[in-house]
């Protein structure tokens, strides 16, 4: 309560209050390593996820010739409760995501909405386990991400992930325009698979889904590890996405 003690509300007017661990460092978080290469600090999974897919959008919008031409509407959905199972009124299992994009969709003919999702393209940013050098037995030995190798593409064939051969594809060409790498992550057949909101949207909504993220150590510790440059990396991808994705889909042959 010495937190709470500290704000204009006294302890005995409080209803309720969430309980959370926070870490002791003096910094809650910190660019580190020789060269400024890594970024420390909590709640990385997800918060970088959310952070470059908000700053991907918002530098799409600083192409005005593009944006004017551009039939879709570009979204960042963030999602709250996707550790726990995603099944909240703010999580990714909620309707409120139908109702929002039917909400978008309305204007036109009936089938307008059922139309517009069967052309377009999701992808989940979520972070990935990169292969830790004390652990290496824990990855499968040619899906083992790397700091500074790019971003992670994950694949999982009892879908705990959304990826397929198409939509790895076109983010493929994708990647090639943003001049991004990209790493391949497929869990171990021995071991269990964690999973994202993409499995549930791509159901609930019939969407064409990729998973993706940024390789880090330490996944919900309370002070988790990332590279500096995939950061870099997905911000780059995912503005490119959202501005080249209408041409990759028009030239694209399946």
């Amino acid at each position: 309560m010495s937190k709470l003690a500290m704000s204009p509300i006294a302890p005995n007017e409080a209803l309720t209050a969430p309980l959370m661990s926070i870490s002791k460092h003096p910094t809650s978080s910190a660019i580190t390593g020789a060269h400024n290469e890594f970024i420390c600090g909590a709640r990385l999974d997800n918060l970088v996820g959310t952070y470059t897919a908000v700053t991907g959008l918002i530098e799409s919008l600083k192409d005005d010739a593009g944006l004017s031409k551009d039939m879709n509407i570009r979204i960042a959905a963030c999602f709250d409760n996707e550790e726990c199972g995603s099944e909240s009124a703010q999580g990714a299992a909620s309707a409120v995501t139908e109702w929002f994009l039917r909400r978008m969709a309305s204007g036109g003919h009936a089938s307008a909405f059922e139309e517009a999702v069967s052309k377009s393209y999701l992808i989940s940013a979520d972070q990935a386990h990169a292969c830790h050098p004390n652990y290496r037995a824990k990855h499968e030995e040619n899906h083992q991400p790397m700091f500074h190798g790019g971003v992670v593409v994950k694949t999982n064939v009892n879908q705990r992930y959304a990826t397929t051969g198409i939509t790895h594809a076109i983010l493929k060409v994708i990647a090639e325009k943003a001049q991004v790498p990209l790493q391949n992550f497929v869990v171990r057949n021995d071991s269990p698979c964690g999973s994202t909101v993409g499995p549930i949207l791509s159901a609930k909504l019939g969407l064409q889904t990729i998973d993706v993220g940024t390789a880090q150590f330490a996944m919900h510790s309370i002070r988790e590890m990332t590279d500096t440059s995939g950061v870099m990396h997905a911000i780059n991808l995912f503005t490119t996405f959202y501005n080249t994705l209408p041409g990759v889909l028009s030239n694209f042959k399946m």
